[in-house]
């Protein structure tokens, strides 16, 4: 079967961990690249051929549009500053190219709502990069949450205490505007997000409140949350990017009748509690997957099988969907803390400028 055939469209910071991971999968290749800046380009064709067995010429663009274009592309991978994504995105589903695209899949629901009417349109695969679901820790917990091994669930919460210096805005003009990034919710915190409504569902309320330190940017620094769930389950979010002098921790907390399992560290890969009710070596066996980070390449091998037509790998794939309802919840949080009162769900259109004074 001939290998998937993918380009990645922007070579910013996240782009050599999916040149990498695209290396690892035997179903695929990388086949063309394109960004603005030769050298990127330059760096990720050679960090390509030193990553994998295949030493094929990598076609290069500065227009993502020609890179449409060209019918021997099978996928691309949208990796450019998130104000583009769901542009670049809309116009790949377009061309009928399959899609992976870096979070969050867009700054407005209307975009999202379009992407998901063209993916169903054109029976075409999308992969949202949350990537997190596919690291064997958390798909472990998915399954215990889901398969009633915790109980009724009570309450659960994450946390996310990051740094990110001047430094980091400054590298680029886009970071920190509302227009083209969103905030730290949205760019940092959305992962955790994206977990807790894996494991319960979606949300109907929420309540936020957001805080702004750093004067040289537009967005968020630090917010909390609360969601309530329609069991009753209350679910908390702290999350902030200017935690001194670097990255603290990340945690996730999820607490049943009939156990509570929760994980930290930098790195989100260290057991605090793991405790089940008639499971005495649940903990040790969590722990021999503790620190698998292989999820990348997990995301992109359920892709490649998936575009094969395998079924199960087509019901492993993050969609659009579970895309949108994270960012939902997110744009919900936004609103609340703009109206200073609680938000149900759903809601049906918001864009991040919105969020400018």
């Amino acid at each position: 079967m001939r290998p998937l055939s993918l380009a990645l469209i922007g070579c910013g910071a996240i782009a050599a961990k999916h040149v990498t991971s695209i290396a690892a999968c035997p179903g695929a290749k990388l086949a063309a690249v394109c960004d603005v800046s030769a050298e990127r380009m330059e760096q990720m064709s050679l960090l390509w051929r030193s990553a994998s067995s295949e030493k094929h010429e990598i076609i290069r663009f500065t227009d993502y549009k020609q890179l449409l274009a060209d019918p021997s592309i099978d996928a691309v991978v949208v990796a450019t500053i998130s104000g583009l994504h769901a542009q670049i995105a809309i116009e790949a589903l377009m061309a009928d190219k399959h899609v992976v695209i870096e979070k969050p899949i867009a700054l407005s629901l209307r975009e999202a709502d379009e992407m998901i009417r063209l993916a169903d349109e054109r029976k075409l695969k999308v992969q949202v990069c949350h990537q997190l679901r596919y690291r064997p820790l958390m798909m472990k917990i998915n399954e215990l949450v889901k398969g009633g091994a915790l109980g009724s669930i009570l309450n659960a919460s994450v946390k996310l205490r990051i740094h990110r210096p001047l430094s980091y805005y400054q590298s680029s003009g886009w970071r920190g505007t509302w227009q083209h990034d969103g905030g730290m919710l949205l760019n940092q915190g959305i992962h955790a997000i994206d977990l807790l409504l894996w494991y319960l569902g979606s949300p109907k309320r929420v309540y936020g409140e957001l805080f702004s330190h750093y004067p040289f940017k537009e967005t968020e620094d630090a917010a909390v949350g609360i969601l309530t769930f329609p069991s009753g389950a209350k679910a908390m979010i702290e999350a902030n990017s200017i935690t001194l002098p670097n990255n603290l921790e990340q945690s996730l907390f999820v607490l049943g009748d009939k156990g509570v399992i929760s994980i930290g560290g930098p790195k989100l890969d260290q057991i605090d509690r793991w405790y089940i009710e008639d499971q005495p070596f649940a903990e040790e066996e969590a722990r021999k997957i503790l620190l698998d980070h292989s999820e990348h390449v997990e995301m992109y091998r359920t892709l490649i099988e998936a575009c094969q037509g395998n079924p199960a790998a087509e019901a492993a794939l993050i969609g659009l969907s579970e895309g949108r309802r994270t960012l939902e919840t997110i744009f919900a949080l936004y609103l609340s803390a703009v109206t200073a009162e609680p938000k149900s769900l759903p809601i049906h259109e918001f864009c991040t400028l919105q969020m400018k004074p």
